[in-house]
């Protein structure tokens, strides 16, 4: 008799896992989803619209291949279910970024384009622009074992209002014409200093870039 209720219970587990397994059928996977960088990098983004992954002579083109529990492709994601995004630093728009288009039927797509949004602050704050690197979410859920990718982001809207004012111009200031330890945030042009040229970056974006 106990032999058979172990039997029975055995059999009840793998029917409970079975059904488990079928319900998660076609929901992304963090584990089992992978997302990687053609490079490593940084670049900026703005309310209104700053670079694009692929702008200039880099290239961050985003790949994702997303699979459930089952390690099958899902296949049924539209643009806007995929997103960019980095939780405590990005201040986004609504809609702030999609994938370039829906799954294949690989389960496979890409990032190329825009993050319409800003930064939740600076050093000052707190954010590292060397290390705001992006994580990849489909449905909400995290993907690439809740990794995130190596293109980070800085942004001349450095106080996480969706504008780019004099109060981000005042943060900006503060650190002008560093030329040693400068804050990131800062350093538009990644050259190490905070300089004119990163000044003339932020004048682009002054009272002109809000969220569309």
């Amino acid at each position: 008799m106990a032999k058979r209720n172990i039997i029975t219970l055995a059999l009840a587990a793998v029917c409970v896992l079975g059904l488990a397994a079928m319900a998660s059928a076609g929901i992304p996977n963090t584990d089992n989803s992978f997302a990687s960088a053609d490079n490593c990098g940084r670049f900026t983004i703005a309310p209104g619209g700053g670079e694009t992954l692929i702008e200039s002579a880099n290239d961050y083109t985003i790949h994702v291949t997303v699979n459930d529990i089952n390690n099958d492709p899902v296949t049924t994601l539209i643009a806007t279910d995929l997103w960019l995004d980095r939780t405590g630093d990005l201040v986004a728009c609504a809609n702030h970024s999609q994938a370039d288009a829906g799954t294949d039927g690989s389960g496979y797509t890409t990032f190329t384009g825009t993050i319409f949004g800003g930064l939740a602050g600076d050093a000052s704050n707190g954010v590292d622009c060397n290390s705001t690197d992006l994580y990849v979410y489909a449905l909400g859920i995290p993907l690439n074992g809740n990794a995130p990718v190596c293109v980070s982001f800085d942004s001349p809207d450095l106080n996480g209002d969706l504008a780019v004012s004099v109060a981000d111009f005042g943060k900006f200031a503060f650190d002008f014409n560093c030329v040693s330890g400068c804050d990131p945030c800062h350093d538009y042009n990644e050259d190490g200093v905070s300089s004119v040229a990163d000044f003339a970056i932020f004048s682009a974006y002054f009272n002109a870039s809000v969220c569309p």
